[in-house]
Formats: C-alpha cells, structure tokens, sequence
C-alpha cells in the first residue's frame, strides 16, 4: 500500500477540519454564537485546528514508517 506525503496531509486536514470544529463549538460555543470572540478565544480555536492536525500527522507518518519497515522485512523473508 504506497501513500504519498500528500495523501496523508489531506487525510490530515480533513481529521482536523472534523475534530477542529467539533471542539471549538464545544469550547467556545458561547462566544461564537453571541459573536463576542476575544483574541484569545481566536488564539484558542486557532490550536483547537493546529494540534490535532500535527497529532494526525505524526500519527499517519509513523504508522506508513512502520508499514514500510514490515513490508522490507517481508520482502526480505521472501528473498531468503
């Protein structure tokens, strides 16, 4: 299964885009709703996007890192 760096930041963005909204409307809800949004309510909601976006990042490089190191390992198997 080959994956470029692409697909995996697109998939990424839309785990980000999910989790991202679902936070802030939980978090500060309130403020949006009443548009009373202060800096740090913007600041808040600003990671409430970036931190599970580097989170799913990491998570699907790490997971296609180990996918290649299984594949190599098979292949090698197979060669013996």
């Amino acid at each position: 299964m080959k994956q470029s760096l692409f697909d995996c930041c697109k998939k990424s963005i839309k785990v980000s885009l999910v989790v991202g909204t679902i936070l802030s409307l939980v978090n500060q809800g309130d403020a949006i709703l009443n548009n009373t949004l202060s800096l740090q309510d913007a600041l808040r909601i600003f990671f409430n996007f970036l931190i599970p976006l580097l989170v799913s990042t990491y998570s699907r490089l790490a997971l296609l890192k180990e996918m290649k190191n299984l594949q190599k390992q098979i292949d090698s198997k197979k060669g013996s």
